[in-house]
């Protein structure tokens, strides 16, 4: 049977690594509940602040873009689109959601699902009261919001009041102080949710981990602005949170590097993931867990338990019994520069002429003079810089790209244009 159990941080054991993320899916005790019913192996709570404004603005409003549907087949889902949001935090205040969190907390243990409770705060009075409270009230961990909402720019009087969701990941050191604090008032595990509008992620989770941080959710949605071509107006009036398929590779990105570059320290990735393929990259990519939210809004609840089953089928095809057999295998395929120029060697197209079909597309994508069609694909070895966009646009694989056995070859390729304007020695024929 598998085992599709995982470790978070020191202490936790998720039954799965799939976590519900805070988000209109898990706002009430219901939607929690219900969360636990589709499967997951933990929920993180929607955010609760103090603010008046961060409860009830900017009202909710979903938007998908360029999501092309099919009339024929009304729960098809396209590959790819853009997801923007606006939405507030829990409508119910900081100081009295742990309500929900004291309800939801017996219903996810008899279930053997993680309860984490999402918080944002501004001073270190209101981390303080909040951590206590939830803690208090029954939650396995806290997740500190450290990405969303946005500073509330024209809300408040005093900048200081500002000083909230993604401030803290443009200011690590402030945000490493809070976990400090927080450490010292409660013993449950503390990970930190960053936003990808940030940068230096990597230097910013070990200052986190030095702080006492058990773990880091990467990401929330980036702060995009998309326009109405038709109309001239920005779709949801302005920049707003969005995600999407085509956030994945920057988050994997992250996640690996932080996986890589810290010791130990907890990854909940996520964002971009829509499918079982996603999250088997994140946890090929040293991630231990991975959060959902808009996906399973777009598909419903349902759509967890094929996640899971795609991980499973997944795991069988590859003869793996559990996650921790191919948990972060790839980070050590993630070459550096040095590394690169060491063990990847040049490359050259050559046709398999069985599977030809000799549509030309290939010629028309080389931009090195090298693929020719003459009824069918015709490779000049000899100017093929091996970058392989010909093999990607092939429609039927008829093309194979082989390593060459020096770098000498592959300079002349790339110079052949211009072999008088050549590096000294690439032209040499003693070489």
């Amino acid at each position: 049977m598998l085992d599709l159990s995982v470790k978070l941080g020191k202490t936790l054991i998720l039954k799965n690594p799939l976590v519900a993320g805070a988000g209109p899916t898990t706002g009430t005790v219901q939607h929690i509940e219900n969360c636990v019913d589709a499967g997951f192996g933990a929920v993180v709570t929607k955010t609760a602040s103090v603010p008046w404004h961060m409860q009830r603005f900017p009202r909710p409003l979903y938007t998908l873009v360029d999501y092309k549907k099919n009339p024929q087949d009304p729960y098809y889902v396209p590959e790819d689109y853009t997801w923007m949001h606006r939405d507030h935090n829990s409508v119910y205040p900081l100081d009295k959601f742990p309500a929900i969190i004291k309800v939801a907390a017996p219903y996810c243990h008899e279930h053997g699902t993680v309860l984490i409770g999402s918080i944002a705060g501004r001073s270190m009075e209101e981390w303080e009261t909040a951590v206590k409270a939830y803690a208090e009230a029954g939650a396995d961990a806290l997740e500190l919001n450290f990405c969303c909402p946005f500073p509330p720019e024209g809300l408040v009087k005093k900048p200081e009041d500002a000083h909230m969701g993604i401030y803290f990941t443009y200011n690590h050191q402030a945000a490493a102080e809070v976990v400090r604090h927080v450490k010292k008032v409660v013993d449950i595990p503390i990970f930190c949710k960053l936003s990808p509008d940030g940068s230096n992620f990597v230097e910013i989770a070990q200052e986190l981990e030095k702080a006492g941080a058990d773990g880091v959710t990467m990401f929330a949605n980036n702060n995009i602005l998309r326009i109405d071509v038709e109309t001239g107006k920005p779709i949801n009036y302005g920049p707003c949170a969005g995600s999407g398929p085509w956030a994945l590779g920057h988050s994997l990105r992250w996640c690996a590097m932080v996986a890589k570059g810290t010791n130990g320290l907890a990854v909940m990735g996520g964002r971009g993931v829509t499918d079982w393929r996603g999250a088997v990259e994140f946890l090929l990519g040293g991630s231990n867990a991975i959060q959902l939210s808009h996906s399973v809004m777009i598909r419903g609840l349902g759509y967890v338990k094929e996640i899971l089953a795609g991980i499973e089928t997944y795991m069988k095809r590859h003869g793996y019994e559990t996650i921790a057999d191919f948990q972060g295998k790839s980070l050590n395929e993630i070459y550096s520069n040095q590394e690169m120029m060491d063990k990847v060697r040049a490359l050259y197209a050559k046709v398999n002429y069985d599977k030809c079909i000799g549509c030309g597309r290939c010629s028309q994508v080389c931009f090195y003079d090298a693929m020719k069609f003459y009824k069918k694909a015709v490779v000049k070895a000899e100017n093929c810089a091996g970058c392989t966009l010909c093999k990607n646009v092939c429609p039927v694989n008829a093309i194979d790209m082989i390593e060459r056995d020096n770098d000498i070859d592959y300079l002349r390729a790339l110079s052949s244009a211009h072999p008088e304007l050549a590096p000294d020695g690439v032209w040499d024929t003693n070489e």
